[in-house]
């Protein structure tokens, strides 16, 4: 029960820090290795294939400011790698040993990459700013669904990882999923919190006992969860307030159990959840 390989992902933005600061906190606490893997589009290429298709050709010195441009972006996920290992005393590099954080470099196109480098990591990273931007919202998309990778969205910092957690229960396959890819850092939490929607859940389909999700968390060591029950029409702003209630700063939930049809029709859920951007870091599964 341990976070041995991470992927955290990073972008040149804002999001990045949010990333790599709670990955290298993990990658420390669990003797780990997070490779930090960029998602920046190869604008050079880009511009390039689009010339041919269209019959142009770009200019040398075109090229190379593009290719200047991606140097700065890579320069500067580089630079704040290197600060959230030094910070977490992590080795930066690549290299044998752990904890370790080591930079990859931009040589395939995000969606491949993530494809090569997700099946056996134990979890994908994201900070909340990469959901800002288009090539971040595909990267998490593709990890989440098509990957099948559990994917923690960081919106807290490194000491958030010992506060409360919550567990937004309904007994549904995706849920399970998620509580067993956040056990080490439920095993972290000072308590553990488990929030049902009552008007939410759907015993036909699923069997959403706390005792059963209980007995797992106990014979894995990581304690007892305090049940709350709470009722609304938005199943997710209810489930979302409720973990506010307890400050937790990690929220555990399945996502989309229902239908991609069903919830960007009726919002669902996993809207909510996402929506929150100020509140718990937040661990998904599907």
């Amino acid at each position: 029960m341990s976070l041995k390989h991470m992927i955290a992902i990073a972008a040149g933005d804002d999001g990045d820090s949010q990333a790599l600061d709670l990955a290298s906190s993990m990658a420390s606490q669990h003797d780990g290795v997070v490779e930090v893997l960029p998602i920046y589009p190869d604008s050079a290429a880009d511009m390039i294939a689009l010339g041919l298709t269209l019959g142009a050709t770009l200019s040398q010195e075109a090229v190379a400011e593009l290719a200047a441009a991606e140097r700065e972006v890579q320069v500067r996920i580089e630079t704040t790698a290197r600060s959230a290992a030094n910070a977490a005393d992590l080795v930066y590099g690549a290299g044998e040993g752990a904890p370790r954080m080591v930079v990859l470099n931009r040589g395939l196109r995000p969606p491949l990459a993530l494809s090569r480098h997700a099946p056996l990591a134990d979890l994908v990273i994201f900070g909340q700013g990469h959901l800002d931007h288009g090539i971040g919202r595909e990267a998490f998309g593709q990890c989440l669904l098509g990957e099948r990778s559990p994917v923690l969205i960081a919106r807290q910092g490194p000491d958030s990882l010992s506060g409360p957690a919550a567990i937004a229960w309904d007994g549904s396959p995706q849920a399970g999923r998620a509580v067993k890819a956040a056990l080490p850092l439920l095993a972290m939490a000072s308590e553990i919190h488990i929030v049902q929607c009552v008007s939410g859940l759907d015993r036909d389909a699923t069997d959403p006992d706390t005792d059963i999700l209980n007995a797992y968390l106990q014979l894995h060591g990581v304690g007892e969860g305090l049940v709350t029950l709470v009722e609304g029409d938005d199943e997710g702003a209810a489930l979302v307030a409720a973990a506010k209630g307890k400050t937790a700063t990690l929220m555990v939930a399945g996502a989309w159990g229902h239908s991609r049809l069903r919830e960007a029709v009726f919002g669902g859920a996993t809207r909510a959840f996402l929506g929150c951007k100020y509140g718990p870091n937040l661990l998904l599964a599907h």
